[in-house]
Parts: structure tokens; C-alpha cells; sequence
């Protein structure tokens, strides 16, 4: 509690909570993890506190009765490009629910994501540009609901959870507290850590996505197959997929065995998966193509290493031949669906020889429905998170997993800690 002024502010904490000083009301915003506001004025009558509302509305009391809104430590980026404008803001506005369907979580920990990237970068405005500078970046992230829609039945206060971003728009995630839609949303088990957790949005929900293309029995070769998606993808192909073997092209060689596959082609070593001698004789069902270049496609199409279109082959693939376009303007846009497009035709055309190609999107539906099976699994041991490097929250720390994502040359996934449980 604080007093200043003639007036009292107070947090009246969860059970699980614990107190700690919050600031004074004139001198500092009110930064707390409270699920309710008290305020005393001796005008209003004495008596004791009066509570004023619960902590969706504690925001809103707070800028009424002292002129200051509540604030929290957000990560702030200036500009595109500038990443030495990165800081952490100590006074930014803390968000509150307001609509149906959103929740407000205090955050535990935010995994980084390609699309982190391509929005510092300025390169994919048209999708992906901030409503303001300075903007919060970060979209995937794992923390505790603090507070609800007076509609929400899903979710309670307390709950522990891990949120997908609105796809395309990763924004909001590296800072105290957060906003997330309940439909991408999912309750965490309370075996698995808020690092973990953080990891499975929006990796591990792409990789439970490609359950859709997998067949039992199927011979699968993934291309990329320790980066955030892969690591999840070999551990769910044979044991809850229905796949009777897997292929890893990585440059991870352990690490993919570790995970569960059969057999693995290094690509530091300039090994091509197209060559590998499990696939003379029997040639693979599906390539699950993580990368996006052109190689693998060409390959694809071109070698005998997988089945034509006409015996039930496909090669699904999420990536972009270039996987930091420019996309401005909707022209922008064309090359891209162009080069999609042109493989559909191709191999629609080419049934005898080439493999049936699907372009690939993992955050279009069922968003919910697959987070919790994927955490379930998570919570029962049987799919391991991979974190290649865990950061504290500061502006340092936070420059350093922008570059490593950038640089696409880890394995698993990079997390910053906000906060403990």
C-alpha cells in the first residue's frame, strides 16, 4: 500500500500471490499484480477502504481518483531497422479488457518467432506494421490470467496459460502484462514450465497442424527439422502422427536423433537428402519442407527419392522462397503467391512423375483445440520443449534474441523470461 496526499491505495492479492510495494500515487504509476483496487478518501467517509473494482477496472479507477494510469515494463522498439532503440519502458500503459473474448495475462515468459523479425525489419508492412511507434513486440508467450470478461466461462483468474499472437501480427507479448483472444488461447498443465510453455505458440501449433497431411504408415522426410516447428514436428510424426519413419535433414545431427528420427541427413556436412540410401528402394510419402527455398522443391520434383503424385506422394511446405520478402503493396504480394501457384500447376500437371505440392499455413484454424493436445502431451512427457537459449528481460538480452533470430542458426527456440510464476 502507498499513502500520499490524504488518500490510500491498496492491492488486495490472490492467495497465490505475494505483496510487495507498488509505488506512491503521486510521485509513480501503480504497478502491481493485485485482482483488486481499494481506495480510502476521508471526503467520501471514513470507515475503511472502499473497493472500487476488481482488476479489469483498476486502470480505469486509478486514472480517475489520482490522474495517473496504471503502467507497466514494456519492451519498446522506435523504427524499423532500429534495433538500438530497443528499450524497456518502465511507465507504459497497462492494457485492460474491455470486450468479450479477451483476457489479460500477467506474462511469465515470450518465445521469439520469425515473424518478430520481419516486423523490425519494415519489409512486410502491408501484413505486419505496427499501429503506432513506438510499438511492443513479441506475439507467442506463456503467463497467468489476471483478469477476465464478466462473459468469459473458459477462463478464470489464476489460470495458467500460453497465447498465440492474431496472426499476421505478432505485437503486445514483451512486457509485463498482455492482451490475448480466448480463441488462441489454452490452459497450461501444471507440469509444464512457463518456459516451456512459451515455446509452443505458434511453433508447436504449426507442427501439430501437419497431423493433416500425415497418413499411417507413411515414409516422411523433413527438411529443417530442429528449428522451432521441427523440434516439435519429429517428436509428434511416429508417436502420435502414425508415420513409420522419419527422415531429419538438419545440421543437428544429435539432436534430431534425440528427438526421434530414424535416420538423418547433415547438411553441414553438404549431405543431400535426396540422395540418402533409405530412399532408392523406397521412396518417401510426403516432404514436410520447413525452409522454403526452391532447392527442395526442385529436388522433389526432378529425383526418384519421392513418390509421384498418382501412388499418393506429397510435399507440403510452410516457408517462402525467400523468407524475408518485401511486401509494401499488394503487387508486392504477387511474386509470392505466384511461386505457390506455379507448384500446384506443375504438379497437377505432372501426376506420374511429381510429388502433389501443398502450400502450408499452421495458424488458420483450430488454434485452441490444437495448443491443448500439443500441451497435453507436453504435460504428460511424451513431447519435450527445446530451448536453445533462455534471456532475462532486459534491453540487452532482448537485442540478443532478436539477433539470433535473425540469424536462424539455433536449434529449438529462443525464450525471454519476463517474470517468474
Amino acid at each position: 500500500s502507498s499513502q500520499r496526499g490524504g488518500a490510500t491505495l491498496c492491492l488486495l492479492l490472490p492467495p497465490r500471490e505475494v505483496a510487495r510495494p507498488v509505488g506512491q500515487v503521486k510521485d509513480e504509476p501503480l504497478r502491481g499484480k493485485g485482482s483488486a483496487l481499494a481506495c480510502w478518501h476521508p471526503a467520501e467517509g471514513g470507515g475503511g477502504a472502499k473497493v472500487l473494482a476488481l482488476e479489469q477496472g483498476a486502470a480505469a479507477e486509478l486514472e480517475k481518483h489520482t490522474g495517473r494510469q496504471a503502467a507497466m515494463k514494456a519492451c519498446t522498439i522506435a523504427g524499423y531497422e532500429d534495433l538500438d532503440s530497443l528499450t524497456i519502458d518502465p511507465d507504459y500503459p497497462k492494457p485492460e479488457v474491455t470486450e468479450p473474448g479477451t483476457l489479460l495475462i500477467r506474462t511469465c515468459a515470450v518465445s521469439m518467432a520469425p515473424g518478430d523479425v520481419r516486423v523490425l525489419s519494415g519489409r512486410t508492412t502491408l501484413m505486419q506494421a505496427p499501429d503506432k511507434f513506438p510499438y511492443v513486440p513479441g506475439g507467442d508467450s506463456s503467463g497467468i490470467v489476471v483478469a477476465v470478461h464478466p462473459e468469459e466461462t473458459r477462463f478464470r483468474v489464476g489460470d495458467r496459460v500460453a497465447c498465440v499472437f492474431p496472426e499476421p501480427r505478432p505485437f503486445g507479448a514483451l512486457a509485463e502484462y498482455r492482451l490475448a483472444q480466448t480463441r488462441l488461447t489454452a490452459k497450461v498443465p501444471d507440469s509444464v514450465s512457463m518456459v516451456d510453455a512459451a515455446t509452443m505458440p505458434s511453433s508447436g501449433v504449426t507442427a501439430y497442424s501437419f497431423k493433416e497431411h500425415i497418413r499411417p504408415g507413411d515414409r516422411v522426410v523433413v527438411v529443417n527439422s530442429c528449428g522451432g516447428v521441427g523440434c516439435f514436428l519429429l517428436q509428434l510424426l511416429k508417436q502420435a502422427f502414425g508415420a513409420s519413419f522419419v527422415l531429419a535433414v538438419t545440421g543437428n545431427v544429435e539432436l534430431a536423433t534425440s528427438l526421434g528420427a530414424d535416420a538423418v541427413v547433415d547438411r553441414r556436412a553438404g549431405a543431400k537428402w535426396w540422395e540418402h540410401p533409405s530412399l532408392r528402394e523406397d521412396p518417401a510419402d510426403v516432404i514436410l519442407d520447413l525452409f522454403g527455398t526452391a532447392t527442395h522443391w526442385n529436388a522433389a520434383r526432378s529425383s526418384a527419392a519421392v513418390k509421384p503424385a498418382k501412388r499418393g506422394g506429397r510435399f507440403v511446405c510452410i516457408g517462402m522462397e525467400n523468407p524475408w520478402p518485401k511486401v509494401h503493396h499488394y503487387w508486392d504480394a504477387i511474386p509470392i503467391v505466384y511461386s505457390f501457384m506455379k507448384r500446384g500447376i506443375y504438379s497437377s500437371m505432372h501426376k506420374g512423375t511429381c510429388p502433389t505440392h501443398f502450400g502450408h499455413a499452421g495458424l488458420k484454424v483450430d488454434v485452441q483445440e490444437r495448443s491443448e493436445a500439443l500441451l497435453q502431451l507436453m504435460g504428460q512427457g511424451k513431447v519435450t520443449a527445446v530451448v536453445a537459449k533462455e534471456l532475462q528481460f532486459d534491453a540487452a538480452s532482448v537485442r540478443e534474441a532478436f539477433g539470433m533470430q535473425k540469424a536462424r542458426k539455433h536449434s529449438g527456440k529462443v525464450v525471454v523470461r519476463v517474470a517468474d510464476e
